[in-house]
């Protein structure tokens, strides 16, 4: 065989394993980001500026611990009351936290401070329940739903209720929206807005 022709073959080699090299990256799975599996607490989150607000004046909270390094700029910035580039970098430091994979170090950085959660999709003109007088108006509702028709925390309350609207099943009903409303949001819980929500402020 011809020199060329053997440098020919060398070639050919080359390419089929660039090739294959290329193919077996391109069928590796890719890791899920926050941005592709919480899409719903994250559209829009960016461009709103009352809710960057909001998470600035909980991430300024002496007791926050982000680990992303812009949101600890941001936090310092916020507390030195430099709110343009405390802006500036908590939306940085988000925008880089929402295209780390799920199982980064960056869940409670994304929970806490990047996303949208139910307290924060509640519709204008009401507000999360904060009392335990709030849910006065609920028993009715309540008592009369199947455990089928219930989010599950709600339904762990339903079992243990008594015959009327107690102190205990307040606490827990307070307890249970606490918890709801600060979960990502992933879309409306029927629940939630049933009975963790009261008109005004």
């Amino acid at each position: 065989m011809s020199l060329p022709m053997k440098m020919c073959l060398g070639c050919a080699g080359a390419a089929g394993v660039s090739g294959a090299g290329y193919l077996g990256y391109k069928l590796l799975p890719q890791k899920e980001t926050f941005k592709s599996k919480y899409s719903l607490a994250v559209d829009g989150f960016l461009s709103n500026r009352t809710i960057i607000d909001k998470k600035l004046g909980i991430l300024k909270e002496a007791d926050s611990n982000p680990k992303n390094e812009d949101l600890k700029i941001a936090k310092q910035k916020k507390k030195d009351s430099r709110d343009e580039e405390a802006r500036t970098a908590f939306e940085k430091g988000c925008k880089a936290i929402h295209e780390e994979p799920t199982d980064s170090q960056y869940l409670d950085d994304f929970k806490k401070y990047c996303s949208f959660n139910n307290g924060d999709k509640i519709v204008s003109g009401k507000s999360l329940v904060s009392e335990k007088a709030n849910f006065d108006n609920h028993w009715n509702s309540f008592n009369g739903k199947t455990l089928d028709g219930l989010q599950k925390g709600f339904v762990e309350i339903h079992k243990s209720k008594k015959d009327a609207a107690d102190d205990s099943w307040k606490e827990k009903m307070l307890g249970e929206c606490k918890r709801l409303s600060d979960e990502i949001f992933e879309g409306e819980i029927p629940n939630f807005n049933d009975y963790c929500t009261k008109d005004g402020r």
